[in-house]
């Protein structure tokens, strides 16, 4: 308790350097925080945009060597009797949160004037999509919502109720056109995707090409992500057992290019980390170091009074222990200021390749928390090795008078 109360007040009698210090360690420990946690939304934000979009596992027909009915992707189409079986497997397993089916369908969309290939699916629920500008498409809406690239191709305008012509074929339905209004137009933020983009109502395309309920596909979203791995190998394991012709795809299998970015966002972070984590070092280091060993002179003379050597040691680390616990606090404090900050300011960014700015965020984590503050703390017990050094090696009259030669 004296040792205790001994460094409090030597914290308060150096109360400016104690500040100064504890600044210092606030702003290198809220700067990793804040860099990780600008990784880890960077990345975790593009999962969740994949996941969205194809859900975490899609269930599809196996290839056979007979002929089946497909979509006009050559993907076999899911009958209604296989999407109520798939429903059924997925309302046992607790994993799963819901699911739905999306229709494929592709071919060339056009006005009187303006043609061009597009790529499309019809969803259960397409309205969750929603529309950038205009109404979104709801559940039998005999209309469709083009991506923003390939409504401006067609020289559309919402205010006019545009209809363009399709022409498509799925199945045995064989070559078909029709006209179909346009809602709205959607931004997803990749051009390359919105340049032949098409949502629609999976109903109102059952009703187009006179079709049976199918689907090419069903998406499978689970509670949580975690949980990919196990729900997908529990769908195989059952499919095989119960020798059903449907097999999986989770969604990193359907979305190879996160595994690239990804892979790009992890060899930056590390790169830049090790030249943030020497930068920290070097500077932690060797201002808690100077800091300490422009005090030698006054260890020593705590020394001649009475107090032990190996006191005066225990008070040194637990000065620096203290002071390292201050920073660290004030440094999650600061990062997650910075982060309320740009949720509040609504700061925005615009990833390389899109077109759509997104809100910034940083995704601090706990094990991101743990990792770069046990480093920030350790720092600051390596930054004191070499004042203790200093006082174990020389006598308390060489401590006295020490002057750094």
């Amino acid at each position: 308790m004296f040792l205790l109360k001994s460094v409090w007040d030597n914290i308060l009698f150096h109360a400016k350097r104690s500040f100064l210090s504890v600044l210092l360690i606030t702003i290198a420990s809220s700067a990793m925080l804040l860099y990780r946690g600008f990784v880890e939304y960077s990345e975790q934000g593009l999962a969740l945009g994949f996941i969205s979009n194809s859900g975490h596992i899609q269930v599809s027909m196996k290839s056979a060597d007979e002929p089946q009915s497909t979509d006009n992707t050559g993907t076999a189409l899911l009958s209604a009797r296989d999407m109520e079986t798939l429903r059924s497997i997925y309302a046992d397993m607790p994993a799963v949160k819901s699911s739905d089916a999306v229709l494929n369908f592709q071919g060339i969309i056009g006005t009187d004037t303006d043609t061009a290939v597009f790529w499309g699916a019809g969803y259960d629920s397409p309205q969750h999509l929603g529309a950038t500008d205009g109404t979104p498409v709801f559940a039998g809406d005999q209309s469709l919502v083009l991506g923003k690239e390939l409504f401006e191709t067609l020289k559309l305008n919402t205010a006019q109720e545009p209809f363009v012509n399709l022409m498509s074929s799925i199945g045995d339905s064989g070559l078909l056109t029709g006209s179909f209004a346009v809602s709205g137009w959607l931004d997803t933020g990749t051009p390359q995707n919105d340049a032949g983009l098409v949502i629609a109502s999976r109903s109102a395309l059952l009703d187009f090409f006179e079709l049976k309920d199918s689907a090419s596909y069903m998406r499978v979203y689970l509670h949580k992500d975690t949980d990919m791995p196990a729900a997908q190998a529990a769908l195989d394991s059952y499919f095989a057992e119960h020798q059903l012709p449907y097999q999986t795809q989770n969604w990193k299998e359907r979305n190879p290019s996160w595994e690239q970015i990804s892979g790009l966002f992890r060899n930056q972070s590390y790169f830049i980390n090790i030249i943030l984590y020497i930068l920290i070092f070097t500077a932690l280091t060797q201002s808690l170091s100077a800091s300490f060993m422009e005090r030698i002179g006054e260890f020593g003379t705590m020394e001649a009074i009475g107090l032990k050597r190996s006191s005066v040691i225990q008070m040194l680390v637990l000065e620096v222990c203290l002071i390292n616990l201050a920073g660290i606090i004030g440094g999650i404090v600061l990062a997650q200021l910075g982060n309320s900050l740009t949720e509040i300011c609504n700061i925005t960014m615009t990833p390389p390749g899109y077109t759509r700015a997104y809100r910034l965020s940083f995704y601090i984590t706990l094990p991101a928390i743990l990792t770069t503050q046990f480093f920030i703390f350790l720092t600051g017990i390596i930054s004191v090795l070499h004042p203790m050094y200093t006082i174990c090696k020389h006598s308390t009259v060489q401590l006295i008078h020490y002057n750094g030669s």
